[in-house]
């Protein structure tokens, strides 16, 4: 039974990585080893979408060859280790428990911005996804973030209508994932969207083709502004298997 419980709902006095005792409960529910692991992004970050740098500059070499219809995007972490295993548990283990102290960790890092959003939107799923899943990891992340930048949640005014593939099974680069995406996302209401300054919230930042079009509607909505926070973002040109 105690380990039934520590699978449903997170425990305060235990690490979310490891499962160690944590001598202290932490903010982030992790022990001071697994912390120390995390490749934790700091102010030599990329203006735009927030990766790490590897050269100098204030923009990566993506954000300096592609025009982004977000303004600014936010991550903590590096999609790597232990945050790359959160953000898996998360979405495909249901652990919907660690959305909690992932979230915490966003809104610490979106804090910092000073930046002012009206309103906090998760990046919403295509319904049959939604339905295979049970939830919507973004959704759980979005709403602990709204409460803890006491801000009103919308998760009605956008709707996924087009079923993406996983970027896994397309070839051709970056102009296949664009047309995989394409008119992906669709306003429902654009009275609640015009003049917003709009925070959407994900899970991980990858090519970051999903956070533009999704932006992108939002824009010519007429959305003021559009920031992006997720818990971590791949490095610098690194490669992924999105799913």
């Amino acid at each position: 039974i105690k380990r039934l419980l520590s699978f449903l709902f997170v425990n305060e006095y235990n690490c979310i990585l490891c499962g160690r005792e944590l001598p202290v409960i932490t903010r982030y529910h992790l022990c001071s080893g697994c912390y120390a692991k995390q490749e934790v992004i700091g102010a030599d970050a990329c203006l735009k979408c927030g990766r790490m740098i590897s050269g100098e500059g204030q923009y990566c070499l993506d954000c300096q060859n592609r025009e982004m219809s977000f303004d600014r995007a936010f991550s903590p972490l590096c999609y790597s280790g232990g945050a790359a295993s959160l953000v898996m548990d998360l979405k495909f283990h249901n652990k919907k428990y660690i959305a909690t102290p992932m979230a915490k960790w966003m809104t610490d890092k979106f804090l910092e911005s000073g930046l002012t959003p009206d309103v906090v939107m998760p990046v919403p799923l295509h319904a049959h996804r939604k339905r295979q899943r049970g939830y919507n990891q973004s959704e759980l992340l979005a709403k602990e973030i709204a409460g803890g930048l006491h801000l009103p949640i919308d998760v009605t005014s956008v709707s996924r209508v087009k079923e993406t593939l996983a970027s896994s099974k397309l070839q051709g680069g970056r102009q296949a994932r664009e047309e995989n995406m394409k008119d992906a996302f669709v306003v429902l209401d654009k009275g609640s969207v015009a003049g917003k300054r709009i925070l959407l919230v994900d899970d991980v930042l990858t090519t970051g083709t999903t956070a533009n079009e999704l932006s992108k509607a939002l824009k010519k909505a007429g959305a003021a502004a559009v920031y992006l926070v997720t818990y971590a973002v791949t490095r610098e040109k690194a490669p992924i298997q999105e799913v």
